[in-house]
């Protein structure tokens, strides 16, 4: 763990919260987040500390935010949350069918995967740092599907997804076709490899996740290429490297969210902002009257959210 890492870990988040207020984001966020109505934030992966990007709905007081981490000892931050929104955690893995499942420990705990490190042909040249992976322990944990994991919640409610799981985002996404099918995910942030050969044997792939989420009625909003680190640990302005993973973000099309209920509306405008989408937002309300009205009625300035909105664009 790097110096500044560690530092940052130890800053009480009720104050790097505080710090936070006067920054845009987090003045956009108090115009909206306060009257979102209730949803699901499924974070699968959440060792260390919430992302805080997700702000717009880790301020949301009737948001449920649901941390997965089969390693109970990285979820220390939420005994000390300070978030509004009512956090639970789950320490059980997740699959695409649950069950008894094979988990791999990596060297460094944050490799842990349900898959097996596997340096094929095309990578060996370029995977020096191997004590990373290797040794690898296996261990034997139950499982449960991502639709399994709200299931104590309401069956209504919108549902976003977070998910790092060291190639096993698309399998756990491929597990939750009752969720896909009752149009209940609105928003889903993924990481994804870009490698031809994946490190993580059988790791779904990029282009996988984006034919599989665009079957569903979701499009692609970004995608963050994120490039090998070099064997020296440095990087070079003048020189790339492979490209190795990417985060990406995928939302219900538009189209498609006419058809779904105001609330999950609101909280795909919530996910546009979180993510700075600040045009789309716009466009959204400036054509749902009906998602103005709602909030409007939940108490939330209307007028001073687009006029924030229209400075962004």
């Amino acid at each position: 763990m790097s110096l500044g890492l560690a530092l940052r870990r130890a800053i009480p988040q009720s104050l790097k919260n505080r710090l936070r207020q006067f920054s845009a984001p987090w003045r956009l966020s108090a115009l909206l987040s306060p009257y979102l109505p209730p949803a699901v934030c499924i974070d699968v992966g959440a060792s260390y500390y919430p992302h805080a990007k997700w702000l717009m709905f880790l301020n949301a007081p009737e948001v449920r935010w649901i941390a997965v981490e089969p390693n109970e000892a990285n979820l220390g931050y939420v005994r000390s949350w300070a978030w509004p929104c009512r956090v639970s955690t789950c320490t059980t893995g997740l699959s695409q069918e649950g069950g008894s499942q094979t988990l791999y420990v990596t060297n460094v705990d944050t490799g842990t995967s349900l898959l097996m490190p596997d340096i094929g042909p095309a990578m060996q040249h370029r995977i020096t740092n191997l004590d990373y992976f290797f040794p690898v322990r296996e261990r034997q944990i139950e499982t449960i599907t991502l639709a399994r994991v709200q299931q104590d919640l309401p069956q209504d409610l919108p549902v976003f997804v977070k998910l790092d799981t060291q190639g096993t985002e698309l399998s756990i996404l491929q597990g939750a076709s009752a969720l896909f099918d009752a149009r209940r995910i609105v928003g889903i942030e993924l990481e994804s490899t870009l490698q031809a050969q994946p490190i993580m044997k059988g790791a779904g792939k990029f282009w996988q996740a984006c034919a599989y989420l665009e079957e569903r009625g979701f499009e692609l909003l970004h995608v963050k290429p994120i490039h090998a680190v070099g064997r020296t640990g440095r990087g070079r302005a003048r020189s790339l490297r492979y490209l190795n993973e990417c985060d990406a973000i995928f939302a219900v099309r538009q189209d498609v969210a006419r058809g779904l209920p105001v609330a999950h509306r609101a909280s795909l405008l919530a996910f546009y902002l979180t993510n700075a989408f600040h045009e789309e937002g716009l466009c959204l309300m400036d054509a749902d009257k009906e998602l103005c009205a709602l909030l409007a009625a939940r108490g939330c300035p209307i007028d001073r959210l687009r006029a924030s909105l229209q400075g962004f664009v």
